[in-house]
C-alpha cells in the first residue's frame, strides 16, 4: 500500500508552482534580465477578467486571552520563574487568506501572524505559512468528480477528528465523490521527514445524508510507521502508529427552532501499539481513544450563537504526541512517553516520568456569539486529567480562553 501512496504522490508532485520577482533597481542586469522584468510588469497588468476565474481576499484579526492551570503531582507548572509558559497569556493574531479559482483549477494561501502580547514578553516576528496548495479537476462528471491537490495545509483541513490530525499536511491528496449517493474518498500521502526519507499515508471514506437524512458515517486510517535502524529504537517507538478511526453522527436543521444541530461519536485504535516497558516493568497496551459531543447553532450574522460540548478519552498510545489535537494534558515540560523528552531525546523514560501528550480524559465547552456581522466572541473552557495512573506523574489541566475575532 505504501508504494501506491508514494506513486500517487509523485504524479501530483509534477505540478510546479514557480514565481520570481527580480525588481532590485540597485543592481545592473543584462538585457535578458531587463526583458524578464518587463514581462513580469506586463503580466501583473492582466486583469482577473481577462484570464478568467475568481480571486478572493479575506482575513481575520484576533485578540486572545488564556488562563491555564496545569499541575504535575500537585505542583504548578506555569507562571513560575523557572518556566517559560505563563498562567495568563495574551496573543495578537492576524490571518491573511488568498484564494483563486478558475473552471478547472484553484489555489489557496493562508499566512498567519501569531505573536505574544506585551512590552517585554511580546513578539513581532512570529510568521507561519499555514496553507499553500493548488488543485485541479481531473474528472468532471455529472455525478462523479475526481480532484487532485498538492501543497500545504493542516491534516484537519481534509480529515475529520476531534482528537487527532493537528499536524501540517505537506503532500498530495486525491479527492473523489459521488454526488447522488454522497460517497466520498480522500486519499493522501505526506512528508514526515525528508532527511529520513519518511512519508505517511492517510485515507478517509465517508457516506453523507444516509437514507436522505442527516446521518453520516466516516472511516479514516493514517500510517506514521517507518522502520529505522536498531540504534534508533526510540525513534521507532515514536512512530509506531497506524490508527483507524470510525465516526458516526447526525447533522441538520431543527425546523422548530431553525437551528443547526450536530451529534457525533467516534472511536479509534492504534494497531501498532505494543506493551509498554518502563524501569523494567511491563504494562499492557494503552491504544484506544474516543470522543462524543453535541453542537448547536451556527454563526452567520449578527446575533447568532453556537455551542459545542464534547468529552474525550485518549489512552497514552492512541495518538502520537505530535498529532494530538484535542484537550491534551498540557505537558508544559514536554516529557515523552518513551523518552525523557517528547522529541525522542534524553534517553529512556522511567515509570515515574513517562508522560507524553496523550493519556488524558476530559471535556471541552465552546461558545461563540456574533456581536456584529464581522466581530465574533469565542469562549472556551476545557479540563483533563490522567486516563491511567499506572505510570507517570498525576496530571491535571484546566484552560479558559476568550477571543475576539474580526473577520473580513
Amino acid at each position: 500500500m505504501k508504494k501506491i501512496f508514494i506513486f500517487l504522490f509523485l504524479i501530483f508532485s509534477t505540478f510546479i508552482l514557480f514565481s520570481q520577482d527580480l525588481e532590485d533597481e540597485g543592481k545592473k542586469e543584462d538585457p535578458d534580465m531587463e526583458a524578464l522584468r518587463r514581462w513580469i510588469r506586463e503580466k501583473r497588468m492582466i486583469s482577473i477578467k481577462e484570464i478568467g476565474g475568481d480571486l478572493s481576499l479575506s482575513g481575520e484579526v484576533r485578540f486572545e486571552f488564556q488562563a491555564i492551570n496545569e499541575r504535575r503531582d500537585g505542583s504548578q507548572q506555569r507562571g513560575l520563574s523557572n518556566l517559560t509558559k505563563p498562567v495568563y497569556g495574551y496573543d495578537v493574531e492576524v490571518n491573511i487568506m488568498l484564494d483563486y479559482q478558475s473552471d478547472q483549477t484553484w489555489s489557496s494561501i493562508k499566512i498567519e501572524f501569531d505573536n505574544n502580547a506585551g512590552n517585554i514578553s511580546g513578539t513581532t516576528n512570529k510568521i507561519a505559512l499555514e496553507k499553500a496548495y493548488l488543485g485541479v479537476r481531473l474528472i468532471d462528471g455529472e455525478t462523479f468528480n475526481f480532484d487532485g491537490e498538492i501543497g500545504r495545509r493542516n491534516l484537519s483541513n481534509v480529515f475529520d477528528s476531534k482528537i487527532e490530525f493537528s499536524i501540517l499536511f505537506d503532500g498530495g491528496v486525491i479527492k473523489a465523490w459521488e454526488s447522488i449517493g454522497s460517497f466520498y474518498t480522500n486519499l493522501g500521502v505526506f512528508i514526515i521527514s525528508d532527511l529520513k526519507n519518511h512519508y505517511g499515508e492517510v485515507i478517509e471514506m465517508g457516506m453523507l445524508k444516509i437514507a436522505n437524512t442527516g446521518l453520516y458515517m466516516k472511516y479514516s486510517f493514517i500510517n506514521w510507521k517507518k522502520d529505522f535502524s536498531q540504534d534508533e529504537t526510540f525513534r521507532n517507538k515514536r512512530f509506531d502508529f497506524a490508527i483507524s478511526q470510525f465516526q458516526i453522527g447526525y447533522q441538520g436543521i431543527v425546523s422548530k427552532y431553525d437551528k443547526y444541530i450536530k451529534i457525533y461519536l467516534a472511536g479509534l485504535m492504534n494497531h501498532l501499539a505494543d506493551k509498554i516497558v518502563l524501569s523494567g516493568q511491563t504494562f499492557k497496551k494503552y491504544n484506544l481513544g474516543a470522543y462524543l459531543g453535541l453542537s448547536y447553532g451556527r454563526i452567520l450574522q449578527k446575533g447568532d450563537w453556537a455551542v459545542d460540548a464534547n468529552y474525550q478519552y485518549v489512552m497514552p498510545q492512541a495518538i502520537p504526541d505530535f498529532d494530538v489535537s484535542g484537550i491534551s494534558n498540557g505537558n508544559t515540560l514536554n516529557s515523552g512517553l518513551y523518552t525523557v523528552n517528547i522529541d525522542g531525546t534524553g534517553g529512556a523514560a522511567t515509570i515515574n516520568n513517562a508522560v507524553g501528550s496523550a493519556n488524558y480524559q476530559g471535556a471541552s465547552f465552546e461558545f461563540l456569539y456574533a456581536i456584529t456581522n464581522n466581530i465574533t466572541l469565542l469562549q472556551n473552557f476545557e479540563f483533563s486529567f490522567n486516563q491511567t495512573k499506572a505510570f507517570g506523574p498525576s496530571m491535571s489541566y484546566q484552560k479558559y480562553e476568550m477571543e475576539f475575532i474580526y473577520a473580513f
